[in-house]
């Protein structure tokens, strides 16, 4: 890594320190790192830090080239409109499309984008239980968790939530929670409903399940259906204006190609960048190839 990306990095984490109310908490949301390194790299004390831990550090502030790089199509503009109103009115709302759809590019571009106002993304996983849920909204908050019981870190969270402006959580899979985690979704609503806004992004196997669980009297289904509405709110997919641009965006150019994966894709934006990634394999092996001819 040269100078000039680590200067880079510099100024973008200076910045991201700048979105947080201290500079302990901006390190406390940063995983794999110590306040110390943060203070070094944004002081110019390089000489210890490895490639490794500036490349760490980016990836966690924002600095992913994918997220500079996208379509503003009818379903990314769809998702800014529900994440905008559910920040600014404290509203619940849940999300519902096809694997491809965007979801996540756009909830982690929309929380990157939001410098300086509490925005929250988590994409949510199957391993995790009711403390590790807190701990990685407490990590995401700047929050230090350590030590913490359940109990201690939804009072602190519940506590900081409560006085900061606009609050958003977003979040994304929240299909692969467990049934103790997602129906710590109700406690959450009775406690900041009206004062933070959150975002359920998801496959349609949210609504399946909670449908399911509904029709099986299944404890606290119906709760946690009426706390998001009685309603998923589906994305419709990208129509063939916004294919062609986002292979333009990709390089891929010629109708004969664009119609091919249009006819391909399934609406899996995903696919698209596979697309790319092949044609610049391919474009490298051939590139190789006449290097040793």
């Amino acid at each position: 890594m040269n100078i000039t990306e680590k200067q880079d990095i510099q100024k973008a984490l200076i910045a991201f320190i700048g979105r947080y109310e201290s500079q302990a908490k901006a390190c406390a949301s940063l995983r794999d790192v110590s306040e110390a390194t943060i203070i070094n790299m944004k002081s110019g004390k390089w000489d210890n830090i490895s490639d490794g831990k500036w490349r760490t550090v980016a990836k966690q502030i924002g600095m992913d080239n994918q997220l500079s790089r996208f379509v503003e199509t009818m379903d990314f503009n769809t998702l800014i409109l529900y994440f905008d109103l559910a920040r600014e009115e404290g509203a619940t709302f849940a999300i519902t499309a096809p694997a491809g759809y965007g979801k996540t590019f756009t909830g982690k571009w929309y929380a990157d984008s939001m410098k300086g106002k509490p925005v929250y993304y988590l994409q949510c996983a199957s391993y995790w239980n009711k403390k590790y849920f807190l701990v990685e909204l407490g990590k995401a908050m700047g929050i230090n968790y350590r030590g913490m019981s359940v109990y201690d870190l939804m009072e602190n969270i519940i506590s900081e939530l409560r006085t900061q402006d606009q609050p958003l959580i977003i979040l994304d899979e929240i299909d692969k929670l467990k049934d103790e985690v997602l129906l710590f979704f109700i406690t959450f609503y009775n406690e900041l409903n009206g004062l933070c806004g959150i975002v359920w992004t998801s496959t349609d196997a949210i609504k399946r399940r909670i449908e399911k669980g509904i029709r099986l009297n299944k404890m606290g289904y119906e709760e946690v259906y009426r706390r998001i509405g009685r309603r998923f709110i589906p994305l419709s997919g990208t129509n063939q204006q916004e294919v062609e641009e986002l292979c333009e965006m990709y390089g891929i150019n010629g109708a004969e190609e664009i119609n091919r994966i249009r006819n391909e894709y399934q609406g899996d934006i995903s696919r698209i960048d596979r697309e790319h990634l092949k044609k610049k394999a391919i474009g490298k092996f051939e590139s190789t190839r006449s290097k040793r001819a």
